[in-house]
């Protein structure tokens, strides 16, 4: 007997018998008359069921997706020519307009024969080659500085954790493993541009209580000699005041007293001061340079 879609008593015999089925769980569809059997609805409960199971895995994929984490050993790598999505494009632009930059040449430290592999940081941590970190002379440790390699574009996020470098002309020295990111292993040296940016590599400014406390400085050299240490300390004394001295660990391992002078909590005093030691300087090969007193 064929399933007659007009007829009503058709339709109320099939949903008596689907509302049984539903009821009685388990019952075998072999007890149901053959004409309701040989319908459509069956195969239409059949595939409602084989669908539904199908929409519960999506949606328990879905729920169940990773989430992402940052790395503290391995900060994000952030885009050439801009921030990742995260704020508006105008948010973007009004805190990279407020975030610290910086260019100049920068280098790296960590070789097997420099010496200063997991050698104490200024900060304090063992400094790890493996890391993404970097020494910059004023900028707070902790801060998430955005590296470009001009030369080949190549772009790292590191985080300061250490002062330097020491060498005229430099703004950054990168740990091995920031100089492997930034193709700067083979050159050594590479002119760079940097800027401070958060955790999602979107630019951000320093915080000023970061900074708060920790006044600026100006080392004038860095010096192995008693008598060369002691006959410039004289002469800073008479001309700019208090020299104060930092032992510190040069390359190859070879201990050294790094001279400074002045105490200075604006960066617009460090400077003025800075130039006033520089013409001082002129004459002895010396090139002095503002940095965070710790």
């Amino acid at each position: 007997m064929d399933f007659n879609m007009l007829s009503t008593q058709n339709w109320s015999r099939m949903f008596n018998v689907w509302i049984e089925d539903i009821q009685v769980i388990g019952l075998p569809a072999v007890m149901a008359p053959f004409e309701i059997q040989s319908c459509f609805m069956p195969k239409v409960r059949t595939f409602a069921r084989h669908a539904s199971l199908f929409v519960v895995l999506l949606f328990a994929l879905h729920c169940t997706s990773p989430r992402v984490s940052l790395d503290a050993t391995q900060p994000l790598k952030a885009p050439p020519g801009g921030a990742p999505p995260g704020g508006t494009q105008s948010e973007d632009r009004t805190a990279a307009a407020r975030s610290y930059t910086e260019r100049g040449q920068a280098s790296w430290y960590g070789s097997a024969d420099d010496g200063f592999a997991f050698g104490l940081t200024a900060s304090g941590e063992r400094y790890d080659p493996g890391e993404f970190t970097c020494a910059h002379r004023t900028l707070p440790f902790g801060t998430l500085v955005d590296v470009e390699n001009v030369s080949n574009g190549r772009h790292q996020v590191l985080r300061v954790n250490d002062r330097g470098p020491f060498v005229r002309g430099r703004i950054l020295d990168v740990s091995r493993r920031g100089a492997e990111e930034l193709g700067l292993v083979k050159c050594g040296v590479a002119q760079v541009r940097l800027r401070t940016v958060d955790a999602q590599g979107r630019p951000l400014p320093v915080p000023a209580a970061v900074t708060q406390g920790n006044p600026f400085t100006i080392q004038v050299a860095s010096l192995t000699k008693a008598n060369n240490i002691e006959h410039l300390s004289q002469e800073l004394q008479t001309a700019f005041g208090p020299v104060t001295y930092q032992a510190a660990q040069g390359p190859g391992g070879v201990l050294v007293q790094r001279v400074r002078v002045g105490t200075y909590p604006r960066l617009e005093d460090a400077q003025k001061a800075s130039e006033q030691l520089a013409k001082f300087c002129k004459d002895r090969g010396l090139e002095p340079f503002i940095i965070r007193q710790y």
